[in-house]
């Protein structure tokens, strides 16, 4: 709409009020007569017009071949074969599950600026997956819900597909995905240390007024959202792990606030401060203290992912967890263990109320 002064012929126009309907148009084109002080002539069109398909304007994405769709173990029949479903077959479109191996999960983890992992979804950019992370060697999925991934993701998933003995799902995600009551806290121990760590340090910033471990900022967050228990048993997946809960239960001690009205002592690191700190609260824990020293003195160690051989401490630290090449996994989960036992034992002797 225009407002001006001045007649319709000074613009090349003639008093109007008209519908005009074409196949892809239709609008109102009106000029008149008013009376305001901002101009004397009124000219709208007024309308829709509809912009029609043309294939040779759109371009593919990678959602396009969603139609397509993969055949997924479902069980077995009574000759002992396995059987398959497409994951769209109305035979399995009521919590039919499919089972896979862990590492299906990986290439996730490795990429946690697009993808989240959680106990209940894999979440991505364009797709989000329900599955049941609370299982510790495998993943089950409804078979249905690979419908709402991609073609290409159907794919990697079917390579991971297997019915391991004893199936089953979770009583967290049957729980809480299933009978829809409140969420639970995660079964395994990866899901389940990450859970804690959050609680436990907003539980104590609530009591002291400062978190124990400093916020997580830049890339931190990512290592966060991609810490998991190893999915497969080599020192790359372990080393990788275990620099990140080192990150996360010693580097990020909040070493400033907790020197606060001790005696300076130079060179002594957070896990020293935090010791001392707990000694003035007549709280000692040498126990503790003594996983995460040799927590420490184990991350020092790992030199492109391989041990230095030539580190006492380092020596010292593999001894006490018993690491060797067939138990990295096993390790870890300890590890996992270990640094939940510590979580606990400090919010039952710091933060828990009094009875």
């Amino acid at each position: 709409m225009c407002i001006a002064d001045g007649k319709p012929s000074d613009f090349g126009m003639e008093l109007m009020d008209i519908d005009i309907v074409g196949a892809y148009s239709n609008y109102g084109n009106l000029v008149r007569p008013l009376n305001v002080s901002k101009g004397n002539l009124q000219h709208w069109v007024l309308g829709k017009i509809v912009i029609p398909y043309n294939q040779s304007n759109t371009n593919s994405t990678w959602l396009d071949n969603i139609g397509e769709y993969e055949a997924f173990i479902s069980g077995y029949d009574d000759d002992g074969n396995e059987q398959l479903h497409k994951c769209n077959d109305e035979a399995v479109r009521f919590l039919v599950p499919t089972y896979f191996k862990k590492e299906v999960l990986d290439k996730y983890y490795n990429n946690p600026q697009e993808y989240n992992v959680d106990g209940f979804t894999l979440k991505g950019r364009h797709f989000t997956l329900k599955n049941d992370n609370n299982v510790e060697d495998y993943v089950p999925v409804f078979i249905h819900y690979l419908t709402e991934i991609p073609h290409k993701e159907q794919l990697h998933w079917k390579q991971y597909n297997f019915m391991p003995n004893n199936a089953h799902i979770s009583k967290t995600y049957h729980n809480t995905m299933v009978l829809g009551n409140w969420a639970e806290e995660p079964e395994t121990v990866d899901l389940y240390f990450k859970s804690k760590y959050r609680n436990f340090n907003k539980m104590w910033e609530e009591k002291f007024g400062w978190p124990l471990y400093l916020p997580l900022t830049g890339t931190d967050i990512h290592l966060f959202t991609s810490l998991h228990l190893p999915t497969k048993n080599n020192i790359k997946s372990f080393s990788e792990q275990m620099l990140t809960i080192v990150k996360l239960t010693i580097d990020a001690l909040n070493e400033s606030k907790l020197s606060e009205g001790l005696n300076k002592i130079e060179k002594e690191r957070g896990l020293g401060k935090f010791e001392r700190f707990l000694g003035d609260l007549e709280l000692p824990m040498p126990d503790m203290f003594e996983f995460l020293r040799y927590l420490q003195d184990l991350r020092s160690g790992m030199i492109a992912h391989r041990f230095s051989n030539s580190n006492k401490y380092v020596k010292k630290a593999i001894k006490f967890f018993g690491l060797n090449e067939e138990n990295y996994r096993e390790v870890a989960k300890d590890i996992f263990v270990k640094s939940i036992f510590t979580l606990n034992t400090l919010e039952k002797h710091l933060l828990a109320e009094p009875k």
